[in-house]
């Protein structure tokens, strides 16, 4: 028992190969096995934030979307002044069709009638009266139709060119009376021209057309003849386009045969 212990453990050993570098090699392993481990929990964990992080983006941006902005109407305060809203740019408002021509109704049909035409955007207007220009297809004046309304209360005497103290003997229609002035004398410029009274509101109506001056015989002819300038003035049509309280003055047009007090209005 006095020997040593390795000397009576020496025969255990035989034939096993010499310890050398192995234990080394066990602890080499098992830092690899570890740095292996760490690295893979801060992999597993560096994808598990970047979900994390793009399931609340995901989330916030769901429930948290901005509604709409409203306006509300906010209640004036007695003493202060309602404090209006900013204005918005916008466009324009498309304007609406302007209010039919009562009396282009009836004179356009008529023109057309004649292989002429009323020239659009020609058209004039003032408190009693109308303007149009009359051309040819080629666009060739013809001259023009007027119009204008007179308020005559009181029974009026139709003027007599020759005599200014005599009175017309008018035609009768319908409630009218009217008397037709047509002045063909001249072939480069002819005139054309009615004068209607409605006897039971006095007013006043003449229609007069005109040939281009000085354009030769054949475009000096009214775009309307003596007759249908009759049928314009005496066209009830033509009354109701004007309104009640328009009566000829500024801006009359400048008739042939003039519509003013005459003797028998005058008493």
């Amino acid at each position: 028992m006095s020997a040593p212990l390795s000397q009576l453990l020496e025969h255990v050993l035989e034939g096993e190969p010499p310890a050398g570098d192995e234990v080394d090699a066990v602890f080499r392993r098992a830092d690899r096995l570890r740095r292996r481990r760490t690295q893979g929990i801060l992999g597993a964990g560096a994808v598990t934030a970047a979900i994390i992080v793009a399931l609340g983006y995901v989330l916030t941006s769901t429930l948290l979307a901005p509604r709409p902005a409203t306006i509300k109407a906010v209640p004036a305060t007695p003493g202060l002044g309602a404090v209006s809203p900013p204005l918005v740019p916008s466009q324009a408002p498309v304007p609406g069709p302007s209010a039919p021509d009562g009396v282009l109704e009836v004179i356009e049909p008529l023109v057309e009638g004649r292989e002429l035409r009323v020239v659009p955007g020609s058209a004039e207007r003032g408190d009693g009266w109308r303007r149009y220009e009359v051309a040819e297809p080629d666009g060739r004046s013809r001259g023009t139709v007027e119009v204008a309304v007179f308020d005559v209360r009181k029974k009026w005497c139709f003027p007599v060119a020759a005599d200014p103290d005599e009175c017309a003997r008018p035609d009768r229609a319908a409630g009218l009376e009217f008397v037709r002035y047509d002045d063909v004398s001249d072939a480069d410029r002819q005139v054309r021209q009615t004068i209607a009274h409605r006897l039971d509101d006095g007013r006043t109506v003449a229609v007069m057309a005109l040939g281009k001056r000085d354009a030769g015989a054949q475009r000096g002819k009214p775009g309307l003849t003596g007759a249908q300038v009759e049928q314009v003035a005496t066209d009830e049509r033509v009354f109701d386009a004007f309104g009640r309280k328009e009566d000829c003055g500024k801006g009359c047009p400048d008739f042939n045969t003039p519509v003013e007090s005459s003797p028998a209005e005058k008493d």
